[in-house]
C-alpha cells in the first residue's frame, strides 16, 4: 500500500484511531505514503450513487 498516488477529493481512513484524512490540493508527487498511528491509512471507496427518491403526489 506505500507509494499511493493521491487525487483531489480522496480519502483515506486510520484503521487504529478512525482519523479520516480528505485530500484538498493534489501534492503533485508520483506518489505520497500517508501514515497514522505507524501504520499506512486505507483509501475510503466511494459509496454508490443513490438513485433519486421518487416523488408520490398526495391524495386529496
Amino acid at each position: 500500500m506505500w507509494g499511493i498516488i493521491m487525487a483531489k477529493g480522496d480519502k483515506y481512513k486510520c484503521d487504529e484511531c478512525g482519523l479520516v484524512l480528505v485530500v484538498e490540493d493534489e501534492c503533485g508527487c508520483t506518489t505520497c505514503d500517508v501514515v497514522c498511528c505507524d501504520k499506512p491509512m486505507k483509501k475510503v471507496k466511494k459509496a454508490p450513487a443513490k438513485a433519486p427518491a421518487k416523488v408520490v403526489p398526495k391524495k386529496k
